[in-house]
């Protein structure tokens, strides 16, 4: 006989509709995006498609990304640090800054139902990159074939 908890390790966690968990993570994406000053953004592209992942407990998440040219070289450091502040301090999120294995400056804020926001910069700091996975996600079959995701 199985417990409540061996039930819980086994079975998929519910999570928000698809169409939901991908709105709300492009929401949020473009909002990570702004940890970066306006002024000193060229551009902001966020790819209206991403993938969907299955996770090994079986959740699944929407995976996107988003590319930010900057006008000019940039040190993000000072940023991702008042947003690991900002980030941090909400109810439910987590931040942190990190580096990639080249030493470039990254930004991991976590957030509810799984959520992952990785903004990683270029070598050459004229540009940035946000990876996103969304919350937990309920799929019905059928759901991800087609031109939404």
């Amino acid at each position: 006989m199985e417990t409540e908890n061996e039930m819980e390790m086994t079975e998929p966690a519910s999570g928000m509709a698809l169409a939901e968990a991908k709105e709300q993570t492009q929401e949020t994406t473009l909002e990570v995006a702004k940890v970066i000053p306006q002024p000193l953004v060229e551009s902001v592209v966020q790819n209206p498609k991403g993938s969907i992942l299955t996770s090994r407990d079986g959740t699944h998440h929407w995976a996107g990304h988003l590319d930010i040219a900057f006008v000019g070289p940039i040190d993000a450091v000072p940023y991702f640090e008042t947003a690991v502040d900002d980030w941090g301090g909400r109810a439910g999120w987590g931040a942190e800054r990190d580096e990639m294995s080249d030493g470039s400056p990254q930004l991991v804020i976590t957030g509810p139902g799984g959520s992952v926001y990785l903004l990683s910069m270029a070598l050459d700091r004229r540009s940035a990159h946000i990876a996103t996975l969304s919350p937990s996600a309920d799929i019905q079959p059928g759901e991800v074939r087609g031109p939404n995701y």
